[in-house]
């Protein structure tokens, strides 16, 4: 439809402000706004010397401290794939298919609901 063709030609497209709004976020152009640049480093600014010790000891940190948390993901992950995997078995072996896999992932999931009350309790 070309724009004379355009009953609404004179109200504003909907969709100009989020196209205008996401251009100047994401556009690779320099802004055209007039901010202020960025000020200098002041006089005898060193950077930090990064070190191999530094960074190591910075992931060793970061590890310890997250380490709770990734053993308890590993923990879910672990739960449930094995009483998902006794009810796969039970299902073979009773004939009852879905029945134990669906009671396997019940379990798991009153498993994993004790998990992280227990480790909530812990603190």
């Amino acid at each position: 439809m070309a724009k004379r063709d355009d009953p609404w030609a004179d109200a504003p497209d909907r969709f100009d402000r989020a196209d205008r709004e996401w251009a100047s976020k994401w556009s690779d152009r320099a802004p055209d706004d007039d901010a202020e640049p960025v000020a200098p480093p002041p006089v005898g600014y060193q950077n930090k010397k990064v070190t191999v010790g530094g960074v190591h000891d910075a992931y060793t940190d970061g590890m310890r401290q997250a380490g709770t948390h990734l053993g308890m993901g590993l923990q879910i992950g672990v739960s449930m794939v094995f009483f998902v995997g006794l009810g796969l078995l039970a299902d073979r072996w009773l004939d009852s298919s879905p029945w134990g896999v669906i009671v396997g992932a019940a379990l798991g999931m009153v498993g994993i609901m004790y998990l992280v009350l227990r480790m909530a309790r812990e603190g």
